[in-house]
């Protein structure tokens, strides 16, 4: 059991490793691509704010169909439409080529994070899920530092088209492993009026809408912190790669969540995730007035490792109150997640580093709001602090 364990372990956070990079692949490299088709740069930032729009649209979609169709289905064949999808991006001419194949590799993408979340249920239970669910999460935590690491040392050797190149290899490769190793669960008819009525029921309830209103900006934050800080460090290549490199180190933070929602309990976990988040955006203000490297690295670990904190203790607060329902739930957890970082290059385009830095401190602030809100009404789905 152990060694199936790992092996099925192992395949889940690849590919939640390499799915992930393509969220952030176009942050470092939007001046490459814009002199590359010869298109203004906040026309590339559209084109990746169409990746993540259509990604979130796929979530929903390949979550509601994998109880009909398989997960593990879902999930090898999801790799074999993003790795045809992500060739075709290195292919894009011009801005409108670019914009749709950019759309529809996100969509094909979409086919993993919810379906692999629910097929961790169905498959594990105890510790042996907790721990798969865990090391998921960092593998996407990860990839918010390692796609743009990856992106940039691709590019600096060659050209960008390579990026898509190499990730169609991968995702071929993966498409392959998945259909060897990984075990079929069983599959259910769920007509289309009753996963509609499902995501309506779910979105009545307050206690669900509150972890949501926290999950709209996690992501966009972490999307908002590292395009923000890329422009203001511009100059400066080679402290970007050490606060991305160095960042990493927050990741693990997740792997102990586990531990720290045994401990002392989801809600004071959450509030200390917030809390280190908070720390972290007031640091980099420091920065702004004290340009010591060492101020801006301390508060890239801090950012991520807050990140990394609340959005496995979100899952878990919404995994335990959407019971039977929790494959709705998580891809609208998911849905959520994306389609408010579909916003954040569009938006931080527009601001100044200064600008940027206040909005992130008023998204943590607002989610120190909703989880007081959670708080207050934990009684209602009895859920112990």
């Amino acid at each position: 059991m152990n060694r199936s364990f790992n092996r099925i372990a192992s395949v889940l956070v690849v590919m939640a490793i390499m799915i992930a990079c393509n969220i952030y692949t176009f942050i470092p490299i939007y001046g490459n691509i814009a002199s590359s088709l010869s298109i203004p740069q906040s026309e590339v930032v559209m084109a990746g704010s169409s990746f993540i729009f259509f990604y979130a649209c796929g979530l929903l979609t390949f979550a509601n169909g994998a109880d009909r169709f398989g997960k593990k289905e879902i999930l090898a064949w999801g790799m074999l439409a993003s790795a045809i999808s992500t060739w075709l991006v290195g292919m894009s001419g011009d801005f409108l080529s670019l914009f749709f194949l950019r759309g529809i590799q996100g969509f094909c993408l979409g086919s993993f994070a919810p379906v692999a979340f629910a097929y961790t249920y169905d498959l594990f239970s105890g510790r042996k899920r907790t721990l798969l669910l865990a090391f998921i999460n960092s593998g996407f935590l990860s990839a918010g530092i390692f796609g743009q690491i990856l992106s940039e040392g691709i590019t600096r050797y060659s050209n960008w088209t390579f990026v898509f190149f190499y990730f169609a290899v991968v995702y071929g490769s993966l498409f392959l492993i998945a259909r060897q190793t990984l075990p079929s669960t069983s599959t259910r008819f769920v007509s289309v009026s009753q996963q509609i009525i499902t995501m309506y029921r779910l979105l009545m309830r307050k206690e669900l809408m509150f972890c949501y209103g926290i999950v709209l900006t996690l992501l966009s934050s972490f999307v908002a912190y590292y395009d923000s800080l890329t422009r203001y460090l511009s100059g400066s290549p080679g402290l970007l790669f050490l606060i991305r490199v160095v960042g990493l180190i927050g990741v693990c933070l997740s792997l102990f969540t586990g531990r720290l929602l045994e401990a002392i309990g989801v809600y004071k976990t959450l509030f200390i995730g917030v809390t280190i988040s908070i720390t972290s955006v007031s640091i980099a203000f420091i920065y702004v007035h004290k340009s010591e490297p060492f101020i801006i690295v301390l508060s890239s670990i801090l950012f991520v490792s807050a990140i990394s904190l609340l959005i496995p203790t979100v899952i878990t607060l919404i995994g335990d109150m959407s019971g039977e329902d929790r494959s709705q739930a998580l891809s609208l957890y998911s849905f959520t997640l994306l389609a408010g970082t579909s916003l954040a290059p569009i938006v931080v385009m527009q601001l100044t580093y200064v600008q940027s830095l206040f909005m992130l401190l008023g998204c943590f602030l607002f989610n120190a709001w909703m989880g007081g809100l959670l708080y207050a009404w934990g009684s209602k789905w009895k859920m112990k602090d």
